[in-house]
């Protein structure tokens, strides 16, 4: 499919390895990258991960404050996070909604594994 509508992609919203409490996601997958809407809640607090894909996050709402490596950064709607893979990383959210778009190449294996046990929107 070549066309998609947030509101018609499934929502992921239990806590796993992937996905930390108080945050949501919807994810369109293409060949070799994938395409994910989080949303984050007051006090979303995500601890330092990494994993094999490089990562760009657009921060669309709120402000979130990222930390890359060894340089932190608060990012508000407009800005973005480049976040090259095997680099830890870690997120908080400053506001009561936060609403980031990030990209991920390859796509994301144990973001896969998620998919395939959500039920369609």
């Amino acid at each position: 499919m070549a066309f998609y509508a947030w509101r018609d992609v499934a929502r992921d919203l239990v806590p796993n390895p992937s996905l930390p409490a108080g945050m949501s996601r919807r994810t369109i997958v293409g060949d070799g990258a994938m395409l994910c809407i989080h949303e984050a809640f007051p006090d979303l607090a995500c601890a330092p991960h990494q994993h094999e894909a490089e990562q760009f996050s657009i921060v669309l709402a709120g402000r979130m404050r990222f930390v890359i490596g060894r340089e932190a950064r608060v990012l508000g709607p407009g800005e973005v996070a480049y976040i090259p893979g095997g680099v830890p990383h870690s997120i908080e959210s400053l506001d009561e909604y936060v609403q980031v778009l990030d990209v991920f190449a390859p796509c994301r294996p144990d973001i896969l594994a998620r998919l395939a046990n959500l039920a369609p929107a």
